[in-house]
């Protein structure tokens, strides 16, 4: 991945991770809880989709061994989701230079 696909791919990770200790701390009434849980809502479905590709590409990945990509997996939908992806997308995968 280019670097400026991982940087696409981890702002909704970056702003969910503002976003929900913003809202449990806050003390919000009324529309101001209704415009952030709708916030919070369109994030979580644009981080899954920005999974579900993060994901594809692990599996389609040949150079990981199946055990690798099966502990990933696991990882980025169970536990911490957010921060386990922000760290596969810097630490783990590969940057590949686009030669178009």
């Amino acid at each position: 991945m280019t670097k400026k696909f991982k940087i696409f791919l981890s702002i909704p990770s970056i702003l969910i991770l503002i976003i929900i200790p913003y809202n449990f701390f806050s003390d919000l009434d009324g529309e101001q809880y209704n415009l952030i849980f709708n916030v919070l809502i369109v994030l979580q479905i644009v981080y899954l989709l920005g999974l579900i590709y993060i994901l594809i590409k692990l599996w389609k990945d040949n150079m990981k061994t199946k055990n690798t990509k099966w502990t990933w997996t696991i990882l980025m939908i169970f536990c911490m989701q957010p921060i386990t992806t922000l760290v596969y997308l810097w630490a783990i995968e590969p940057e590949r230079k686009n030669n178009y």
